[in-house]
């Protein structure tokens, strides 16, 4: 089985929301304030019961144990990124598995190609896997902050659903070529880990989604 690198999930410029100023990721948080960020990826009717996961000395521990099978926490792909995400308990053991691991190892001080061999060969071993039925992760947090593999060109897009599963190509689901963000896309066209991008109607406001 070929192993293949886990890339950065860069959505497309063309719908890219514009600003005034970039946006800057929170800073020196609470374990509170980390948990109501990361709630803040999904509706609170997803998320009000969610396991949390928080950041804390370079590795992700449980910050509220939760009910539902769903798990939230703050990505940080790169040093100036946010991500707050929640995703079901299929994202939580493959996609969610892996952002964490890059997260941790970038902290810890591995380079993106590095990073991107350890991905792969986690894949290529059973460390990691793809999922096997539709994963589910939100990023609807208002606080998103998105960059690009470097940690530049800080920028929200647009609050959305992301639907992982291997193999998925544009082309054989119909989707066309498009500058609305009313046409969803796939990124990672036909790998074990593609996933489809819809945007979804609001922004979850941390404040307000307690």
């Amino acid at each position: 089985m070929r192993a293949w690198l886990f890339a950065s999930l860069l959505v497309p410029t063309a719908v890219a929301a514009q600003q005034d100023s970039p946006p800057t990721a929170p800073a020196n948080l609470s374990r509170a304030d980390e948990i109501r960020y990361a709630r803040s990826a999904a509706p609170a009717d997803i998320s009000k019961d969610a396991k949390v996961l928080v950041l804390e000395n370079g590795r992700y521990v449980v910050g509220e144990q939760g009910t539902s099978n769903v798990v939230c926490e703050v990505a940080r792909n790169t040093a100036t990124s946010f991500e707050p995400q929640c995703g079901d308990s299929e994202a939580d053991t493959t996609i969610l598995a892996i952002f964490r691991f890059r997260t941790e190892e970038r902290i810890a001080g591995k380079t993106p190609d590095e990073i991107r061999s350890d991905v792969a060969n986690g894949i290529a071993t059973g460390r990691f896997r793809s999922p096997q039925r539709p994963a589910l992760v939100y990023m609807e947090s208002s606080s998103q902050v998105l960059t690009d593999a470097a940690g530049n060109n800080r920028s929200h897009f647009m609050p959305h659903l992301m639907i992982f599963y291997p193999g998925m190509k544009n082309s054989a689901m119909g989707i066309v070529g498009s500058k609305s963000a009313d046409v969803p896309g796939v990124v990672l066209e036909g790998t074990p880990m593609s996933g489809l991008i819809v945007v979804t109607r609001d922004w979850v406001d941390p404040i307000k989604n307690q």
